[in-house]
């Protein structure tokens, strides 16, 4: 089990109690791996090899991007205004719990 994804979850359901995890109306992420596969809610896969973290909230999404290199890339789709504040606060979340994740063995 990954610790750094299930904590990212946890608190991402308590922050968003009445709106995580209702896809189209929501808010919900997707995990990728380096080969392409998705997760959603399972924290069950090598959290070392994530490329990719969307974050989809009301049919707004933005991609995070970790590096590993104490860096991540963000990219933000079109948002609307009004579900800004849903989708940084959602953002500094994953953000805070992927800079837990122990990369040096990978880069060696």
């Amino acid at each position: 089990m990954n610790k750094n994804m299930e904590n990212m979850i946890t608190e991402l359901k308590n922050e968003f109690p009445k709106i995580y995890d209702r896809v189209n109306h929501g808010l919900y992420m997707l995990v990728i791996d380096e080969d392409g596969k998705i997760y959603e809610d399972e924290p069950d896969f090598d959290e070392k090899i994530v490329e990719e973290i969307q974050i989809i909230y009301n049919g707004n999404t933005v991609s995070v991007y970790p590096n590993y290199i104490d860096k991540c890339s963000i990219r933000f789709f079109t948002v609307k205004y009004e579900d800004l504040d849903v989708i940084t606060k959602a953002v500094a979340i994953v953000g805070k719990h992927l800079k837990n994740i122990d990369q040096k063995e990978s880069w060696l």
